[in-house]
């Protein structure tokens, strides 16, 4: 007998929606379409609603340890279950900073009976610990993100030589490569000229990474990537250059991955004046001009992922730079609006709803391994669901979002489709506006 029976259901599968039921046993997929056997413990009768594959959201940054006024395990978790996330990867900007086997530990065990997801996380690549990329891999980690600088404090990787050594000392280990399209010596020279002379605006902010230091960003990384054989993903990608530059690349070299968030598709300069600081993220919103390549990019392949880069702050640490932009910190909370967003695109007819669900949770499964474990709806799959009621309208408020912060970017956008149920191995997790799983559920998932 099965566990669970969802029944008269529109299931979006690899190889299109099959009319019919999906059952669930020991949190997995075990038929799809005709159902047969001595029927289940439970039945959920879903009304015709779509069920999809929960996403898998590569790029959260959930705060623990060091920065739980911002965001936390249990609440970024319970967020991701009400925006249709079944799995994150959680970065590894935390205080102390992930960057070693020992802060890996020392960060499960605190987030430890949290979470309402699965998750996997991260190893920040430091020029003093690349001996530490083994000893994170033999401990179930995959990733390594490359940055120049974290925590405040450069990590080493600025330096071509450098970073090429930590290319390769994570292709021995078979790890993947997180990497962004950004020269950071660039960056910071404009940056600072900004400040110098009194600029400190939104606008001026938007101004201090300039298009051609993430095209030269990535193209670098790119560049040594491949020399180096490593598995790699870029992310954040922004630019109409860097996406030409992305596409003329794939050409010769073959396997490149990348992301686009969601504020980078729908927000820019023109819609965002108003919004301040509540506009202010890592990489700069662009405009509509870079929105309308990125949309293209991801309807014709040179973007294979979406990813939230959900990265809230308190409100008190965004009111900080209302009048000087500098005093507040970058980053926006989107792991919640980010599916709505998307069916309401889909809706619009700017994106198809089969590649929606290849770019959230089919392809980031695969670039994070986890595929077909997660990112699919097929038998011996985990029951990772969400059920989305494609012509139900809402607005997206603040107050009623699940994170610890409520304010939103989105303040009072209209979306059409919404996620109404999120199962998690098939755990009900989250239905109709309320979570009903339980902290502790989601897993920690090493390879």
């Amino acid at each position: 007998m099965d566990d669970l029976i969802f029944t008269n259901a529109s299931i979006l599968t690899e190889n299109g929606i099959i009319k019919g039921s999906l059952a669930v046993k020991d949190g997995k997929i075990t038929a799809v379409g005709q159902v047969s056997g001595q029927g289940a413990k439970r039945t959920v009768n879903v009304g015709g609603k779509l069920i999809a594959p929960g996403l898998v959201d590569l790029h959260v940054h959930f705060r623990e340890p060091g920065f739980t006024q911002k965001e936390d395990f249990l609440t970024g978790t319970r967020a991701a279950a009400a925006g249709g996330v079944t799995t994150v990867v959680d970065e590894p900007n935390n205080s102390p900073v992930t960057n070693s086997h020992e802060t890996i530990e020392g960060k499960r065990w605190i987030i430890e009976g949290k979470a309402y997801v699965d998750y996997m996380l991260q190893m920040a690549v430091y020029a003093d610990g690349l001996d530490e990329i083994k000893k994170a891999r033999e401990a179930g980690i995959i990733a390594f993100p490359v940055f120049d600088e974290l925590g405040d404090r450069p990590t080493g990787m600025e330096n071509t030589g450098v970073l090429y050594e930590a290319l390769k000392r994570i292709k021995e280990v078979d790890g993947l490569a997180l990497l962004n399209c950004r020269e950071s010596d660039l960056v910071n020279k404009t940056m600072n000229g900004l400040k110098e002379s009194g600029r400190n605006t939104l606008a001026d902010y938007m101004d201090h990474f300039p298009h051609v230091a993430e095209s030269l960003g990535g193209a670098k990384r790119i560049l040594l990537a491949h020399d180096a054989g490593v598995r790699a993903h870029f992310r954040e990608v922004s630019t109409t250059e860097t996406v030409q530059m992305i596409k003329l690349m794939k050409g010769y070299m073959g396997k490149i991955t990348a992301e686009v968030r969601p504020d980078h598709l729908f927000l820019n300069y023109d819609n965002t004046k108003n919004l301040g600081p509540y506009a202010q993220q890592w990489t700069p919103l662009r405009t509509k001009a870079d929105s309308d390549a990125l949309w293209e990019a991801l309807n014709d392949g040179t973007v294979n992922v979406i990813a939230s880069d959900h990265a809230t702050h308190a409100e008190e640490e965004k009111k900080r730079g209302a009048d000087n932009i500098w005093k507040s910190p970058p980053g926006l909370p989107a792991i919640e609006s980010m599916l709505s967003l998307l069916l309401t695109a889909v809706n619009e007819g700017r994106l198809g709803l089969e590649r929606l669900f290849e770019c959230a949770s089919t392809n980031p499964a695969k670039v994070i391994g986890l595929y077909p474990r997660k990112g699919t709806i097929k038998v011996g799959s985990d029951a990772d669901l969400v059920v989305i009621d494609r012509e139900k309208e809402s607005v997206i408020r603040g107050e009623n979002a699940k994170t610890k912060t409520h304010w939103t970017p989105y303040e009072g956008w209209e979306v059409k489709g919404v996620p109404v149920a999120t199962y998690v191995r098939g755990i009900e997790t989250y239905v109709d506006g309320e979570i009903v799983g339980e902290p502790g559920q989601g897993r920690f998932l090493g390879l």
